[in-house]
């Protein structure tokens, strides 16, 4: 009965889950918060009668989504009345449940689940002495704090020396003399606090924030790197009771020295490739352009191969030379890397993700204390290359992120080169052997585990109570070091589960529309804009994320990307054309972040699509050769190509999950080099002649389809607007899309594309200085569009129409009414995107607040706040049209 009701509430899951996505896929706001609430529903009723407080947090976190997407007073009051109802059945079920007293306290469980260290002490003795530390200065906090670790009172030290180094800290310009101060007394903490404790990890923290200190100093470095000697002697002492009088410096040296080594190598490989394979050098209607691209991709895919067999020989020699200090280990066990590792798209700065798999039969204390110290002792060697930022390493007076109080997660090392480096101790990261500490909402876990132990994260019941991210993790893995048999019967133990499951396809389709679903915004964004691109973010992922749902959807268990599109194209899953565009697409993903971290000497992610700007920006037309310098690419092409591949596969997945069937779910090719494709990238990177002919051709290719004419008349209407060419166009363009929507819609039809178009029109005919007219049209767009989302409600194309009002307001000499209508629309985009997020909107309305205030200081004020704002999104020194020119004309809203 039990397991009927679980399959039932899976296939429910699965059903509402598909809904969401074809409600975000069809644009069916309605749809996709009806399914969400439907989704909470179903949790609501399983935590109640499973007394699972896990399920009643999805269920909150699903009514809380569907809130924050919710229009309509009935609908929002009914969500609010699930919300308190939820709250009281976990309250219910928490009632009476003693709450340890120590967060460290709660990881003591059975040895499947001991916690990261055998010895685990609570320090919070000498509270009360701290308080009263915050009106302090620089040197009495130090003085305090020096007192403090003299008299043994570690906790009070550790108060004041985070309080003064909160005191001078500042993300933006720290004073990192100071800061390397504060940190190396902190370090001193840790030290003390590992040998009186035993714990492991207060010694690798100690280990990292001496090297936050070296990071920040040159004058100490001596004096830091004997410390940093001491700490490793320590530990060995202390913690893994391994008695050692002295430890070598060279080996930190010499491990150094190879990962550079290996960048080299992987930059010299880079430019062998583009010597070899330059697919840029073809017009882009070439249909040798595919070929060569194909060729290139097999290059990068080889290089990216050779990586991570470099850094599993790197990975493997330091365990050995752990496990020489140590000393045997007291079974058979096997290294398995995940995530980039495992997927062979791992970079030579990624972060370290691993797992350890013990030997069946071994597993008690002594094994696991064994290969803590182990994992432990590995880390102190890593973190002595110098490249671990502090938040990875947890340390609670930095950086508690297992605190409901936000406020103690406050330091940003911006500092510390950040490269290779164990995955970080926050909850939802810890791919390490450490696993994950409990939290409020989930157990502990710990990645030391035999096979068949591992295994089970690939259950169905383990699966949907830690979310499908850790089965995934663990269900693509490669072998690192030890005993490679290990791995092989791991795997077939995952096998046996995944393929053996009467649920199996129910849980690859939950598993697949859930990454959709967590990922809607990968699948809704379709182009680059000006904005500075965050290389993993919008280029690296989401490929990835493809090739995960379609290995999900093939129950391929492989890890490395490039196999699971080979085996794609050989089961014919997919077409061998797709798989080649595929292939491409995840290449040139993988090769501008390895770039970009070549570049910027470690994982930095920032990377503009616009020009670095030297003097001054004579044209708002940027070339293709100044644009290419900036990406570090061998040509801008690679990203119009990556485009090319990357829109049409994101329209495809979400409607080829939808379609019930074991057949390809990519029915049509991946790859657009229709004019209108082409013509969306131009636009969004400046280059607006590029664009320009693309739209033209586009509305050529268009013949008698109303409703895409009606989006290329506007994304020529727009295009006339942004770069002030023929305005007598632009109106035509626009009045064009009017009449087309009103022929689509209706005369009298309420519908955005109409309001939009209102606008539009309204925008063009300022242009030519009829700004009375253009007001009129704007007028009716902001009727409108209160009409359809509410008077009211905050809405980014409200705010729109109240900034392009206040603009033309303005033009006709009443500032005070602009004014009035600048801070309607500032007030309402704070609300839309976030009081104090960076975002175009934002900067625009501040620019244009300090155009038309009568107040200087304020003046002033607005535009320094709009320039600051504007270099956080696009770069300090890019040269982007918003940052050339920011004290300019009010800035209007084309839709």
């Amino acid at each position: 009965m039990a397991v009927r009701d679980s399959t039932y509430s899976l296939a429910l899951l699965i059903e509402y889950t598909r809904i969401v996505v074809e409600g975000i896929v069809n644009g069916d706001n309605v749809l996709e918060i009806e399914a969400i609430k439907s989704l909470g529903d179903v949790y609501l009723k399983r935590g109640t009668e499973t007394r699972d407080t896990t399920c009643l947090t999805k269920a909150t976190a699903l009514y809380n989504t569907a809130l924050s997407r919710s229009e309509g007073v009935q609908g929002r009051v009914t969500l609010i009345h699930r919300l308190l109802y939820t709250a009281r059945i976990r309250q219910k079920k928490t009632t009476g449940k003693k709450i340890p007293k120590c967060r460290v306290q709660q990881q003591q469980q059975s040895p499947m689940r001991l916690s990261r260290d055998p010895t685990v002490t609570s320090h919070s003795s000498d509270v009360r002495e701290v308080k009263g530390h915050q009106s302090m200065s620089y040197e009495e906090h130090l003085t305090t704090g020096d007192h403090a670790v003299t008299d043994e009172k570690l906790d009070v030290a550790e108060q004041n020396f985070a309080s003064v180094l909160k005191l001078i800290h500042s993300p933006s310009k720290p004073d990192q003399v100071k800061e390397a101060e504060c940190l190396c007394r902190l370090g001193d903490v840790y030290v003390q606090r590992g040998q009186r404790t035993k714990e492991g990890r207060k010694f690798t923290q100690a280990a990292a924030l001496y090297n936050a200190a070296i990071a920040r100093t040159d004058g100490e470095r001596h004096s830091l790197t004997k410390r940093l000697q001491q700490v490793e002697q320590s530990f060995l002492n202390n913690t893994a009771k391994v008695e050692i009088k002295h430890v070598p410096c060279d080996t930190t040296v010499c491990h150094k020295k190879r990962l550079q080594e290996m960048r080299k190598r992987a930059k010299s490989q880079l430019q062998v490739i583009d010597q070899q394979h330059n697919p840029y050098q073809y017009d882009e209607d070439d249909p040798v352009m595919i070929t060569v691209e194909a060729e290139r991709a097999e290059a990068v895919k080889a290089l990216f191969k050779n990586i991570a067999k470099d850094r599993q020989s790197f990975i493997h020699d330091l365990v050995e030379e752990c496990i020489a200090t140590l000393g045997p280990p007291p079974c058979k066990y096997a290294f398995i890397g995940l995530g980039s590792q495992a997927t062979e798209l791992v970079t030579p700065y990624s972060d370290l993700e691993f797992a350890i798999l013990i030997e069946e039969g071994k597993d008690n204390d002594n094994t696991r204390r064994y290969f803590l110290n182990l994992t432990h002792y590995l880390n102190l060697k890593v973190i002595n290359l110098g490249e671990t930022i502090l938040p990875a390493m947890a340390i609670p007076s930095l950086n508690d992120f297992l605190s409901e109080d936000q406020t103690g997660n406050w330091f940003f090392d911006s500092v510390t080169p950040r490269g290779f480096a164990f995955d970080g101790s926050m909850p939802w990261a810890s791919k390490t052997p450490f696993g994950r500490d409990k939290t409020t909402m989930k157990e502990s876990v710990s990645l030391i585990q035999t096979p068949v132990e591992m295994a089970k994260f690939q259950r169905l019941d383990v699966s949907l109570r830690e979310g499908y991210h850790l089965s995934d993790i663990l269900r693509r893995v490669v072998f690192l070091t030890g005993e490679e048999a290990l791995v092989t019967t791991y795997m077939a133990k995952v096998n046996v589960i995944i393929r053996g499951d009467l649920r199996v396809e129910f849980q690859s389709r939950w598993s697949a529309f859930q990454i959709v679903w967590d990922n809607s915004e990968q699948f809704m964004s379709l182009e680059s804009t000006g904005q500075l691109l965050n290389v993993k973010k919008d280029i690296y992922r989401f490929p990835g994320i493809a090739i995960e749902i379609l290995a999900l959807w093939g129950q391929i268990t492989l890890a490395s990307a490039w196999d699971i599109i080979d085996r794609l194209k050989k089961t014919e899953k997919i077409h061998e054309e797709n798989a080649t565009h595929l292939m491409v697409l995840t290449s040139i993903s993988a090769e501008l972040r390895l770039r970009t971290y070549l570049h910027n000497g470690g994982q930095q992610d920032s990377m503009s699509p616009l020009t670095q700007m030297k003097y001054h920006v004579q044209s708002q037309e940027i070339s293709d050769v100044t644009l290419t310098s900036v990406f570090h690419i061998p040509d801008i092409q690679v990203l119009f190509r990556y485009y090319c591949r990357a829109i049409p596969l994101k329209k495809s997945i979400p409607f080829g999950l939808q379609v019930q069937t074991k057949q390809r779910v990519l029915n049509t090719t991946i790859f657009d080099i229709s004019h209108e494709c082409r013509g969306r990238i131009p636009t969004n990177l400046l280059l607006y002649s590029k664009a320009k002919h693309h739209w033209e051709a586009a509305l050529i290719e268009a013949g008698n389809d109303k409703i895409k004419r009606a989006e290329i008349q506007k994304e020529l209407g727009r295009l006339s607007f942004l770069h002030g060419a023929d305005i007598t166009a632009g109106i035509s363009h626009n009045e064009e899309t009017l009449r087309l929507n009103r022929s689509i819609y209706g005369d009298h039809a309420v519908h955005p594309d109409i309001a939009a178009s209102l606008n539009n029109v309204g925008l063009s005919w300022s242009e030519l200085g009829d700004h009375k007219k253009a007001i009129s049209y704007l007028e009716q767009s902001l009727t409108m569009k209160k009409t359809m989302y509410g008077e009211n409600t905050a809405h980014p194309d409200i705010a729109a129409s109240l900034n392009n009002l206040g603009n033309y307001w303005g033009a006709l000499g009443d500032h005070k009414k602009a004014i009035i209508y600048y801070e309607q629309a500032l007030s309402m985009s704070k609300t839309v995107y976030g009081e104090n997020t960076a975002h175009p909107e934002i900067a625009k309305l501040l620019n244009n607040l300090g155009t038309f205030t009568s107040d200087h200081k304020k003046a002033i004020s607005y535009h320094e706040q709009a320039l600051s704002m504007r270099k956080t999104l696009y770069g300090e020194n890019t040269a982007h049209p918003d940052i050339a020119l920011y004290v300019k004309p009010p800035r209007t809203v084309m839709e």
